[in-house]
């Protein structure tokens, strides 16, 4: 996706390399060559050259009478049949006009702007991703580690009631429903199990890994990375009007916009007269019994101004103002959507974070309570349903204080992404190129 992304960007930026070239004058050298019928000459010399040349030979005719001198050897030279003809010219070229392709350049350079946004949203995204999948994975092993530290729980409870049991001071009910609570937390496990393995693939896609490679577990989430991390400090919120320089999707939204007004610009200015000035220099070429060359040059100007071109421009100009319409909304969606998305990942974060610190203290309660009862059943003095409501209770909660860290965590990273970078004060995730 990020390759794609960047693959898009540069062929935006491309397209405003070419938006240059109206703007810079042209220049080639051409050189062609072409044959034609002899006979077909005395139709490019004009009928006055031609009588003149008529009148000419006659008066050598004349002229070779009174001389004496024989022309037959002319007369009997043939004409050839082919007349060849060439130029080799070097060609200049500007136009101009009244600001139709600097409006054209600078849409184009918006327009790479704005692709260059969409690469930053897209990491972003991929980002956001990466974060989100690795805690999960996080989330998963610290999971798959309460439930076997449950699993080893009920063991040793197990074996109380059975001492008990063996010693006359407990029922036979009270073992059975102990195996019982073991048979149910050990079913815990294969899906936690599968759940880290889930999030193992997922992480490996983001980040282009073989996710059956050795060792690619411990890299993703090693032994001493398995916990999850207390809530970092929050990033600096800044205002509402920050999110439009820092969301690269709100960026970009706004380049487009930009790019649409100048588009609407050009349009407008297509009604407007354009300029052509033109120049060359070079050689003539042309055989007719020998090679002849003759050196030449010119310049000229022209202007066109439109009038009529089959509702072309009309059609163009109201595109281009749909358009700009079209762009304006979604620069405003952008917006909006980004403001909800912080607000959405406060609101989640404000109450995750009240959550956790009540399940903690939950979890404290839960956990004194079960140290309690088993004392108390160690020395005869409550029977086993207290222990077994404690333990459930205290599984429980360690569960739900576990979920409960991992949705803090989980809006805080939405908040990194909602916010588009960390900090107050912080740049533009782009910026337009000249």
């Amino acid at each position: 996706q990020l390759a794609v992304a960047v693959a898009r960007a540069q062929q935006a930026q491309a397209g405003s390399v070419q938006a240059v070239s109206p703007l810079l004058p042209s220049a080639s050298f051409d050189v062609g060559l072409n044959a034609s019928p002899s006979s077909s000459a005395a139709f490019q010399v004009p009928p006055q050259l031609t009588e003149a040349l008529d009148e000419l030979t006659a008066l050598g005719d004349q002229f070779g009478q009174f001389t004496g001198e024989d022309d037959s050897e002319d007369e009997d030279a043939e004409a050839p049949d082919v007349t060849w003809g060439g130029s080799a010219l070097v060609q200049l070229g500007l136009n101009i006009d009244l600001g139709r392709s600097a409006a054209n350049l600078r849409a184009s350079q918006l327009d790479a702007a704005a692709a260059r946004g969409d690469r930053d949203g897209v990491a972003h995204v991929i980002t956001q991703q990466v974060c989100s999948a690795w805690f999960d994975l996080r989330a998963a092993r610290a999971r798959v580690a309460v439930i076997e530290e449950q699993v080893r729980t009920n063991e040793s409870v197990l074996e109380l009631t059975q001492m008990r049991y063996e010693a006359g001071d407990s029922r036979g009910l009270d073992v059975l429903q102990q195996q019982q609570q073991l048979a149910m937390t050990r079913a815990l496990l294969p899906r936690a199990q599968q759940q880290q393995r889930v999030f193992e693939v997922q992480l490996a896609v983001l980040l282009g890994r073989d996710p059956s490679a050795p060792g690619f577990a411990e890299v993703a989430a090693p032994e001493e990375g398995r916990a999850l991390p207390d809530l970092p400090p929050q990033p600096g919120l800044g205002t509402p009007a920050d999110l439009l320089e820092t969301r690269a999707e709100v960026v970009a939204a706004r380049f487009r916009y930009d790019a649409a007004r100048a588009r609407v610009f050009a349009s407008a200015l297509s009604f407007a007269p354009s300029f052509r000035l033109s120049a060359n220099a070079g050689w003539s070429l042309r055989w007719y019994d020998e090679w002849s060359e003759q050196e030449t040059w010119g310049f000229g100007a022209a202007v066109s101004v439109p009038i009529f071109g089959g509702l072309q421009r009309h059609g163009a100009l109201r595109q281009a103002t749909a358009a700009r319409a079209a762009a304006s909304r979604e620069y405003s969606r952008a917006a909006l959507v980004a403001r909800a998305e912080v607000e959405s990942a406060l609101a989640r974060e404000t109450t995750g974070v009240d959550r956790l610190a009540a399940l903690g203290d939950q979890l404290r309660a839960a956990g004194l309570a079960y140290d309690e009862s088993t004392r108390q059943y160690a020395a005869g003095v409550v029977n086993y349903l207290t222990v077994l409501t404690s333990l459930a209770s205290l599984q429980s909660v360690q569960l739900e204080h576990l979920q409960a860290r991992r949705d803090v965590l989980a809006a805080r990273i939405d908040l990194h992404a909602a916010l588009g970078a960390s900090g107050p004060g912080r740049a533009a995730a782009t910026e337009v190129q000249p």
